[in-house]
């Protein structure tokens, strides 16, 4: 319907023309208002589905953006994993055939290797991983093995590398490969992490957390009161905020080195997010990418 017809004045058809024109009036516009709701709900659908995922997507961070962009070129496939430099000027990721790494004006490596279990990168900004029962540091454009050690967590240290195994061995390497120092801790599902400055670290298993010295990995021992479900290393290399059980909301940050405890406002939420020990950064994971998260 075009909008622009008009009545017919001729012979007897004259008296029925009011009647015909009044309901081509109240029939005009509906289809009009059809599409309009149509194009709305389309306008609106595309609002609501691609506006925030253009937001969040990764390589739109507005620290790791450009490392994203690159590490989705690199490795388009399905990511297991990922790491950050200490100072955020590298990334990489690994899937279930390769491992792919970016850093500084799109300078990108690509290894073909299956297996890879996890990656991190030490305090010189080179490349570790576990894979194919070996522990193994990149050097320039290729991976040399440092020995037959296959851990399932690592992370980078001021001195080198922390590797934990699954029967729950820590050890401490240097960035030559050689063990500084090694302990045994809880193996089962264990996370470990490395706080500000690179000195400390934290081994969360099982609701009981552990800090140790990354270099000599002696025992700091802790005064925790709760089953602890999560925890952020803050700025300060002795500062640790935890989240207890069983809701994981921030209850108190604690002093590693004095044990004195600090309440947390009630309701204060945040998710689960790691500290670059070279940077006062917060990195968490989106889409298999590292992306910006909030400070706690």
């Amino acid at each position: 319907m075009s909008g622009r017809e008009s009545a017919v004045t001729t012979g007897r058809k004259n008296a029925r023309a009011p009647a015909r024109n009044t309901r081509a009036r109240s029939l005009r516009p509906w289809p009009l208002t059809l599409a309009s709701a149509v194009s709305l709900g389309l306008l609106l659908y595309v609002a609501t589905t691609s506006l925030p995922y253009l937001v969040s997507s990764p390589t739109t961070d507005p620290n790791f953006g450009a490392l994203n962009h690159c590490l989705f070129k690199a490795h388009p496939e399905a990511r297991l994993g990922w790491a950050v430099s200490p100072d955020a000027s590298r990334a990489a990721v690994f899937g279930a055939h390769s491992v792919a790494t970016c850093g500084p004006a799109n300078a990108t490596t690509r290894h073909d290797l299956t297996g890879a279990l996890a990656i991190a990168f030490d305090a010189d900004n080179h490349l570790w991983l576990s894979a194919g029962n070996r522990l193994l540091r990149e050097d320039g454009a290729t991976l040399v093995p440092m020995g037959d050690f296959q851990p399932i967590a690592l992370a980078g240290h001021a001195h080198g590398m922390l590797a934990l195994d699954a029967s729950g061995q820590l050890v401490s390497v240097s960035s030559n490969g050689s063990v500084l120092a090694q302990t045994q801790v809880p193996a089962s599902t264990a996370r470990l992490s490395v706080g500000a400055g690179g000195v400390l670290a934290a081994v969360l298993s099982d609701g009981h957390l552990r800090v140790y010295d990354t270099r000599s990995l002696s025992h700091r021992p802790l005064d925790v009161p709760c089953q602890v479900e999560t925890m952020w290393w803050l700025d300060a290399p002795e500062q640790l905020m935890i989240g207890c059980s069983p809701t994981g909301a921030p209850s108190f940050s604690l002093d590693v080195r004095t044990g004195e405890r600090t309440p947390v406002p009630e309701g204060r939420a945040l998710a689960p997010a790691r500290r670059l020990f070279g940077r006062p950064l917060y990195v968490q994971g989106c889409d298999g990418f590292p992306c910006t998260a909030p400070p706690p």
